[in-house]
């Protein structure tokens, strides 16, 4: 098969699983599909994708940092925070700027093969390579699992399997396929990205898989642009956008006029400045330790489901080091979540580790701060969640230091330190919280 031979047809037969989104599934949308695939064509699948990954770096844009080796999701968060407290800094000057926040509606499914094998052409891949990767997807037969009886075959004439390990990598190609088209349109000057300060470069939109950000001045003008580029893509890929889950923001400045222009053009219906950008939010005021008490009440659920079963202390160890305490790690890596909020989330541990199932309250015998001591020397090594906040935006620093290149470190060496080295940078006027 992956030198050019036929793949067998009972290969590429796939059962799917539908995996509920939410407690009591009403309608087929609050299922997932995932698709089983048999194991033999797993093997060739992931060999595929091993030697497309090698090569994405190259060829993907700077602006997806999804799936792609040597970046991660946390560059698109800072360079979009920092795109976020741009707008929301900008209260003067003639020009507004617009963040849009698009979702695709089914993305996966909806790729169209023809598109997908016009874009690895484009891309340069050899025609060989182009029918071993086609052949994969487009001989796939379905049959669908429900309580436990499988259905009739279904043959596809579209769409990536969310189960496949060459789909994440396959469906950046497509996504290359609507940057390209973004990046043209701002080279001929119909869109504008968004420049934090002079030096740095000008954003237009940040992908992560189906997630789009789009970056451009807020007029009706550049929304038609945008729209027809969205018709062109959604025409020849089988995207569609889904305006119930896209949002807008504006900077401060933006007219009345303007801004009904562009939520008019682009029929987005929700205008809001609290919005989180992949999981984590795009703005941060003064209230830092309200705009963070969400991951405390994520550790106060997750614990309150606990009490009610009988543990063992090992049992309580294993779920606060593997549970309790990763919880925040996400936010920790691009945030200083506040001492204030580490003590808290500390505080709930503590009371969980220390009470019994028969007592609310019950006496801490050791302080915390023996606890989070290593075993060796007489703690359980529970995390100290400042010190590894501090450890893991220090990871960003060195990021920044080992990867100058990057879109991020640009815009962020562009904006606090163009003139001298990260580790010498000081805090100025007007920076963002990150």
């Amino acid at each position: 098969m992956l030198n050019g031979g036929r793949m067998p047809d009972e290969w590429n037969d796939t059962t799917i699983v539908l995996i509920p989104k939410v407690r009591r599934p009403e309608n087929i949308k609050d299922l997932r599909p995932i698709s089983l695939c048999n194991v033999v064509y797993k093997l060739i699948s992931k060999t595929v994708a091993n030697r497309l990954k090698r090569i994405l770096p190259d060829i993907i844009s700077p602006s997806q940092s999804a799936f792609v080796p040597g970046r991660l999701i946390t560059d698109n968060i800072l360079i979009a925070y920092e795109m976020t407290h741009f707008l929301k800094k900008r209260r003067k000057g003639k020009e507004g700027f617009a963040a849009i926040k698009l979702d695709m509606s089914k993305a996966y499914d909806r790729v169209e093969w023809g598109f997908l094998g016009d874009i690895l052409r484009l891309l340069g891949f050899q025609n060989s390579w182009v029918q071993l990767v086609m052949g994969c997807i487009s001989t796939v037969r379905y049959r669908i699992r429900v309580n436990g009886v499988l259905s009739d075959e279904i043959s596809p004439e579209r769409g990536l399997r969310q189960g496949d390990p060459m789909s994440p990598y396959l469906f950046l190609l497509c996504a290359e396929g609507f940057s390209a088209l973004l990046n043209c349109a701002e080279q001929e000057g119909r869109l504008h990205g968004i420049k934090i300060c002079r030096n740095a470069p000008a954003v237009s939109h940040l992908l992560f898989t189906d997630d789009s950000l789009i970056l451009c001045k807020a007029s009706r003008a550049e929304a038609q642009q945008l729209k027809e580029i969205l018709r062109v893509y959604e025409e020849c890929s089988g995207q569609m956008i889904n305006v119930d889950k896209s949002a807008v923001m504006f900077s401060p400045n933006t007219g009345t006029e303007d801004r009904q222009g562009v939520m008019q053009s682009l029929n987005i219906r929700s205008e809001t400045m609290s919005e989180r950008y992949l999981g984590l939010p795009v703005y941060i005021g003064r209230e830092r330790t309200n705009i963070f008490a969400y991951l405390k009440e994520r550790v106060w659920q997750r614990i309150q489901g606990w009490k009610e079963k009988m543990l063992s202390r090992a049992g309580k160890e294993v779920l606060i080091k593997a549970v309790a305490q990763a919880i925040p790690v996400f936010a920790m890596g691009c945030f200083d979540i506040t001492k204030e909020m580490c003590s808290q989330i500390n505080s709930l541990i503590a009371r969980f580790w220390w009470n019994k199932q028969d007592k609310e309250k019950c006496m801490h015998w050791l302080s915390w701060e023996t606890l989070v001591s290593p075993k060796a020397e007489g703690g359980l090594g529970f995390r100290d969640l400042h010190s590894f906040n501090m450890a893991m935006l220090a990871k960003q620093g060195w990021r920044i230091i080992q990867n100058p290149t990057s879109l991020c470190a640009r815009i962020l060496k562009a904006k606090y330190f163009p003139n001298t080295h990260l580790l010498k940078a000081k805090v100025k006027a007007g920076c963002s919280y990150t």
